[in-house]
This record gives structure tokens, C-alpha cells and sequence, in this order.
């Protein structure tokens, strides 16, 4: 794996103890990513949209979404906190964890995943159908 040109600078940065959007922001990593994403688009339309890792809401990162992406997906519209975008997140499994209130708590994974498993198989195909069709709607 190919070295990055950064790592001597980024490495001499975290040793000041500075974060990992001002480290970005110092090496215009995040300027090379504009360039990238203008040239991919051309000019047409698109929308920025990010995880909301802690770090990616720094000042520094928000200055910089600010500036070359304008109508960036904000942390209320990101696709786990918006039911337009994520029907899959919001409906069904909503409707897997209701389906599961009341019972034991499950410690082990296999336990869960069975858990899981058996209430995925009790969802009525049609409102699966119905779920995914929705998104079309929006």
C-alpha cells in the first residue's frame, strides 16, 4: 500500500494533540476532495452528505462544508434521522423491535440475530413492498 504524502505532517500534528478536522483543514486535504467531487460532477447538481462522526461536526469541518458545499445534508437530515430517505431505518425496524417489546433482553448476538431472524420472516411481504415504494413517492 502506497504511502500518503501526509503521514510525516499528520502524525507530527496529532502529536500536538490536534483533531483529526483541524488536521484535515491544515493540509488541505478536504481542498483536494472539492476538486475531486467538482471534477466527478461537472458542474451538475449534488449534495454532500455525511455521517455526523463527532469530528465531522467540528467548527473547522463545518466551515469547509460551508463553504464548498452548500445545502449539505445537515445532522437532522442525515439518512438515520430522516424517514424520507432511510424507509428501511425508520419502518421496519421499527416493526422488528416492536415485534421483539416485552421479551427477554438478549446478551448473546446468536440469540439476537435469531430473534431477529424470526421476527424479519413474520413481516408481511406487502408492507415491505409498500415501505420501499414510498420512498418513490418523495
Amino acid at each position: 500500500m502506497k504511502s500518503s504524502p501526509h503521514r510525516p505532517s499528520i502524525e507530527l500534528l496529532f502529536k500536538r494533540g490536534l483533531g483529526s478536522a483541524e488536521i484535515a483543514r491544515r493540509l488541505q486535504i478536504s481542498s483536494s476532495t472539492v476538486r475531486i467531487l467538482r471534477r466527478h460532477f461537472a458542474g451538475g447538481p449534488f449534495i454532500l452528505q455525511q455521517d455526523w462522526a463527532p469530528s465531522h461536526g467540528s467548527r473547522s469541518t463545518l466551515a469547509v462544508l460551508e463553504a464548498h458545499f452548500p445545502g449539505f445534508l445537515d445532522k437532522n437530515l442525515w439518512p438515520a434521522s430522516s424517514p424520507d430517505l432511510n424507509p428501511m431505518d425508520f419502518s421496519v425496524w421499527g416493526m422488528l423491535e416492536g415485534k421483539d417489546r416485552g421479551k427477554k433482553f438478549l446478551l448473546l448476538f446468536d440469540d439476537l440475530n435469531a430473534a431477529l431472524e424470526v421476527a424479519w420472516a413474520s413481516i408481511d411481504d406487502g408492507y415491505l413492498r409498500r415501505t420501499v415504494i414510498s420512498v418513490k413517492n418523495v
